[in-house]
């Protein structure tokens, strides 16, 4: 696609602050690098996951951060390595990525990865620290690996 290997603008509803009225901001997405995949979202979910952590009852609030995880979308770019997607699949972005090699990858009765596990606290991606969302050079973190209340782009770690 042409915007493979840029970055991307795209509208978002972003939580500034705890329980605070999310707010809908223009956002710059980088592209993927190493074992990430930009997804364009066609339909997003809320889940009450989401309002919990958005409301910040019990755990450590991220702020600012793009939430939602829950939401179905075309494949826009792919970053190195990988193989399994390309940019036109339909996928349905998921909270914990598999990396095929620990022992809940390779069991038929989980797939909690031991490498990808979930850190509702993390707001980065994994393979490089970084966070790919920015308004005005801010970062903006995402939620547990993915950041679908977008208008266009998250992101998945495979």
């Amino acid at each position: 696609m042409a915007t493979a290997g840029k970055v991307i603008k795209c509208k978002a509803a972003v939580a500034w602050e705890a329980g605070k009225p999310l707010s809908i901001e223009e956002v710059e997405v980088a592209p993927p690098q190493a074992m990430e995949v930009r997804v364009k979202i066609l339909y997003t979910a809320l889940c009450h996951t989401d309002v919990y952590f958005w409301e910040a009852k019990g755990q450590t609030p991220v702020f600012p951060r793009i939430l939602g995880h829950e939401a179905g979308g075309i494949v826009e770019s792919v970053g190195e390595g990988v193989t399994e997607l390309a940019p036109g699949d339909h996928v349905l972005p998921v909270f914990t990525g598999e990396c095929k090699e620990c022992a809940h990858c390779k069991s038929e009765e989980s797939n909690m990865c031991d490498l990808l596990r979930i850190n509702v606290d993390r707001g980065v991606m994994i393979g490089d620290g970084k966070v790919p969302l920015t308004i005005n050079g801010q970062p903006i973190f995402h939620f547990v690996g993915t950041f679908t209340f977008t208008s266009t782009p998250s992101f998945m770690s495979l």
